[in-house]
């Protein structure tokens, strides 16, 4: 064979190698963990592939216990090998794990003025965790809670009334998952930019 022939094909394998390290290097399995809603289902794992793809070369996946062909994912997802042992194995660069621990709606009184008026404020919140692993560099990017807010309805009463179950407070039913589906947005684009910091954009 001649040398110019060898230098080709080794070429095409170096490039080829390359091609395929960059096509699986950015690998990232997610998986979204949230309690039961009254008002509707969690969208939280199917908004963040959006916003996680959108501006950057993630390849990311959605990890449930339905999945087949991989490995359980672990039980005591707290437990950083664990998540990396687990990494490995299905040949991800990165594991997210997003816990969601509330999202409810709450009644506050937010401002008022003495013998003159009350002001109650219906506020839905959104909190938990997130944790990212880098397996490239065998380490924990970030272990940080989460809590957004954002206000749903507003009233101001006359100081007799001082009434915290006044109607206008409440949201009815299909407000609730219009409500709750633009906060999930909020919190999913705050993930993303975070995700984006620690793992870089590429």
């Amino acid at each position: 064979m001649r040398p110019i022939a060898v230098i080709l094909i080794l070429v095409l394998l170096v490039a080829a190698v390359a091609v395929n390290s960059a096509s699986t290097g950015r690998k990232l399995m997610l998986n979204v963990i949230s309690p039961p809603l009254a008002h509707s289902d969690s969208n939280v794992d199917h908004k963040l592939v959006r916003y996680l793809t959108g501006e950057s070369d993630l390849r990311v996946t959605i990890v449930t216990d339905s999945t087949d062909g991989q490995p359980a994912f672990p039980d005591n997802y707290h437990d950083i090998d664990s998540l990396m042992e687990w990494g490995r194995e299905v040949g991800a660069r990165f594991v997210m794990v997003v816990e969601v621990t509330a999202e409810r709606l709450e009644k506050r009184k937010s401002f008022h003025v003495p013998l003159v008026f009350h002001k109650y404020e219906t506020v839905g919140v959104i909190e938990g965790e997130f944790r990212l692993v880098d397996l490239s560099r065998d380490k924990l990017l970030t272990a940080e809670p989460f809590k957004l807010e954002s206000k749903a309805a507003r009233i101001f009463q006359a100081t007799m009334d001082d009434d915290i179950n006044d109607p206008d407070l409440h949201l009815t039913a299909p407000n609730k998952v219009i409500f709750f589906d633009g906060l999930e947005d909020d919190l999913c684009q705050h993930l993303a930019r975070r995700v984006r910091q620690l793992a870089g954009r590429r």
